[in-house]
């Protein structure tokens, strides 16, 4: 930046150095142009090499009067808590990098320093199973246990079991709008805990809404950001399979958890296999593909039982409920002919916790599916 100042009566230039700040908010009001996203910021900083020299460019394409509103927003943030980190600081993540339309900004509440260590992207369906969300859990502990920071959208079903698996290590929720914007609602509890003790981002500066075209681009930092990406019961329509397309790109291993061939949720995660993923079915899969100890890891060869959720799972009746059924509907009376040696209120009884845990339903009255 330039000042004119009176030394003995004449005007002198004199350069002053740009703060951080000030280039973080030069940026943030180029991005908040209409129809100027990461590329075409890319593009001219490319061009004039500087970041001033960038912001006077959209200056006078534009008509900005200056970046002061900007400044205020990133202060006003920060005095929240909500940090903003620049492409050039070192505590950006420098995996992003790799994209081609990079973020120049990122928005954060939390630990910043989880985004230094090796990562690993679990993520799946929101109408997850009750195996599925146990299976991502274990997943989750069992990865965060051996050193990876568990990356996640912050969705329902696998992304939050994802999440609740590593909170005893570390965990990153990357979301689509700001980080101020909680999406769904239901995940309030696991949000404030995940902002006190571990880690939100987003590209998208505080008070924007998560909207439908925003999701795509917050599933490729979720990628960029990992060392690999666990697909866990996705759909063959669904972001979790464009998460892996993002990988992909990177050239990021991909491993997929196989499912029912009649459940539609577990549909693209076969097809993942298919086209060559890895089959995933234990973490010992995922550190034999990308090692990050020197020492031997010392997890077993299969995802070990849940305690995290319980739906009474001490009870012998409540297992042979779960071993029983499956993605395809079963009749009540089927059940109770296989279970002939518990009486028949007990698994009653086993029956209505289960459906209160939404570990089952019931399609009708007499029909009973893994939920």
């Amino acid at each position: 930046m330039v000042k004119l100042i009176l030394v003995n009566r004449r005007l002198k230039i004199i350069t002053l150095a740009i703060t951080e700040q000030q280039k973080q908010a030069m940026i943030h009001q180029i991005l908040k142009l209409p129809r100027v996203g990461p590329v075409s910021f890319w593009k001219k900083l490319n061009e004039f090499k500087e970041i001033e020299a960038t912001f006077k460019s959209f200056q006078n394409n534009f008509g900005i009067k200056s970046f002061e509103s900007s400044m205020a927003e990133i202060q006003s943030n920060a005095d929240l808590g909500i940090i903003c980190i620049g492409f050039w600081q070192s505590n950006f993540p420098k995996q992003l990098k790799n994209l081609h339309d990079a973020p120049p900004l990122i928005w954060a509440k939390g630990s910043v320093d989880f985004m230094q260590h090796s990562q690993m992207a679990i993520v799946g369906g929101r109408n997850a199973s009750f195996h599925g969300i146990k299976f991502a859990k274990d997943l989750s502990q069992q990865l965060s246990e051996y050193g990876f920071t568990i990356v996640s959208g912050l969705a329902r079903g696998i992304d939050k079991a994802a999440h609740q698996g590593a909170l005893e290590r570390r965990t990153i929720a990357v979301l689509a709008g700001g980080v101020d914007r909680l999406y769904p609602k239901e995940n309030a509890k696991l949000y404030e805990q995940m902002c006190q003790n571990h880690l939100v981002i987003s590209e998208m500066p505080p008070g924007v809404e998560p909207t439908a075209d925003l999701f795509p681009r917050r599933n490729r930092i979720i990628a960029a950001l990992s060392s690999g990406i666990c697909i866990i019961e996705a759909a063959l329509k669904s972001g979790s399979l464009l998460t892996a397309k993002y990988g992909l790109d990177l050239g990021l291993p991909i491993f997929a958890c196989p499912g029912h061939p009649y459940d539609p949720r577990t549909k693209g995660s076969n097809q993942l296999i298919k086209d060559g993923a890895f089959l995933l079915d234990n973490a010992a899969e995922v550190i034999e593909q990308i090692p990050i100890n020197k020492t031997k890891p010392t997890l077993v060869n299969s995802i070990k039982p849940s305690t995290a959720i319980t739906l009474q799972a001490s009870d012998s009746v409540t297992h042979e409920i779960l071993n029983f059924l499956n993605h395809t509907p079963v009749k009540v009376e089927d059940l109770l002919k296989y279970l002939d040696n518990y009486p028949t209120e007990q698994v009653l009884i086993a029956l209505s916790e289960l459906e209160l845990n939404q570990a089952i339903h019931r399609p009708s009255a007499n029909l009973i599916v893994l939920g």
